[in-house]
């Protein structure tokens, strides 16, 4: 399946999304530097940028060998860089994916995305035909998970000391929440 053949999630105004592209690699790397941002991912802090420039260049990778997709969120007059989006761990045989988001830190707690997330998850169900949308959240990130739950999400399990934590602090705990396509359906249905 061509990415550039599927539409693009329309998400409220007064933001846009396009395909993230090689030619918005700095602007992303901008946003996972803020040592905020890199924190909430589990990114060690400084984050390096060749540690940001590896990971991008293995995101266009899996976009271009069809194993998820990735957009940039920006707003609608100016091109920078805001977010980052993805559907990612895509298995067309399960019908299944992750659903991966990063927002610049002075977006932060101004509910965007609560507003993004209902076109992420009506773009996997109706376009990448899934059947499972799936989110996985430091548990410390709680702004993160209650987001996905206010789009729908159950959680449905805490993966316990999961991940080493990129700053020397341990072990992170993991919150595993997921959405099925008939309990979506049945929410926009109402």
């Amino acid at each position: 399946m061509s990415y550039v053949t599927l539409p693009l999630p329309a998400v409220p105004a007064p933001h846009r999304v396009r395909l993230f592209t090689p030619d918005d690699m700095d602007g992303v790397i901008a946003l996972y530097s803020h040592p905020e941002v890199a924190r909430s991912l589990n990114f060690t802090v400084p984050v390096l940028r060749e540690t940001l420039q590896t990971k991008l260049t293995g995101d266009l990778e899996a976009m271009r060998q069809g194993k998820g997709i990735r957009w940039v969120l920006s707003r609608e007059e100016d091109p920078t860089p805001l977010g980052y989006l993805t559907l990612f761990n895509w298995s067309q045989k399960d019908r299944r994916a992750e659903v991966g988001y990063m927002v610049a830190r002075a977006l932060w707690g101004q509910g965007v995305m609560t507003g993004v997330l209902p076109a992420l998850i009506r773009f996997g169900f109706e376009h990448l035909n899934l059947h499972r949308i799936e989110g996985m959240v430091n548990a410390r990130n709680s702004a993160s998970s209650k987001a996905l739950i206010r789009a729908g999400f159950q959680q449905e399990g805490v993966l316990r000391g999961y991940q080493a934590d990129g700053n020397g602090g341990g072990f992170n705990d993991m919150l595993l929440l997921a959405l099925l396509e008939d309990a979506w359906r049945a929410s926009v249905a109402k």
